[in-house]
C-alpha cells in the first residue's frame, strides 16, 4: 500500500511481516517463493545474539539445549599467540569444541579482549599462565574452562556447573 492510517498500518503489522508474508493464513508453496523473491540478504542485518537469546527466554526456548551457550561469549584457545589469527593450530579438538559451541547458540570470538565469557582450553595448557595473566587486566573477568565442560554440557543437553572445569 502507498498511503493508509496508522490503524490500517498497525493492523497490516500484526497481520502480516515485512515481507508480506500472513503470520495466521495458510500458504502453499507459490505464494512462499513470492515471499521468497522478496527477501534481499543482502540488504538485512543480522539480529545480534543478545537479542536471539531475550526472544529465546521469552519463549522458552532457554530450555532447548540448541540455545545452552547463546549467553556467552567464548575464545577457544587455538592460538600460539593471543589475538594473532596466523598463529592459530589446526587440527585439534578444539576446532570441534568450536562447532559445536556455535551449533548450541555460542558465540565464538578470535580476539581474547573485555566482553569475552569463557576461555576454552584443550589438553595442552601450556598458555594458561598468559591467558591468567591477561584476565587480571580486564574489568570483568571470564572463566577458564577444560573443553571437557563443552563437551559434557552437550552430552547431558544443559549446561553444567562450571567449578568442575576450572582451569
Amino acid at each position: 500500500m502507498i498511503h493508509m492510517s496508522p490503524d490500517t498500518k498497525q493492523h497490516f503489522a500484526c497481520e502480516y511481516d515485512r515481507y508480506g508474508d500472513s503470520y495466521t493464513a495458510d500458504t502453499d508453496v507459490t505464494q512462499l517463493k513470492e515471499v521468497f523473491s522478496r527477501i534481499n540478504n543482502k540488504n538485512d542485518e543480522k539480529m545480534p545474539l543478545d537479542m536471539i537469546a531475550n526472544l529465546e527466554e521469552r519463549y522458552l526456548w532457554k530450555s532447548s539445549p540448541l540455545c545452552m551457550f547463546r549467553k556467552n561469549t567464548i575464545y577457544l584457545d587455538l592460538y600460539a599467540v593471543v589475538n594473532d589469527p596466523s598463529t592459530k593450530t589446526h587440527g585439534t579438538m578444539l576446532s570441534i569444541r568450536a562447532l559445536e559451541l556455535r551449533f548450541h547458540g555460542a558465540k565464538i570470538v578470535s580476539q581474547l579482549k573485555e566482553g569475552v565469557s569463557h576461555v576454552i582450553m584443550g589438553e595442552d595448557h601450556t598458555h594458561v599462565k598468559e591467558r591468567k595473566a591477561l584476565r587480571r587486566t580486564f574489568e570483568k573477568k571470564f572463566k577458564i574452562l577444560s573443553e571437557l565442560w563443552v563437551t559434557d554440557s552437550v552430552k547431558e543437553g544443559k549446561l553444567q556447573n562450571e567449578n568442575p572445569y576450572l582451569i
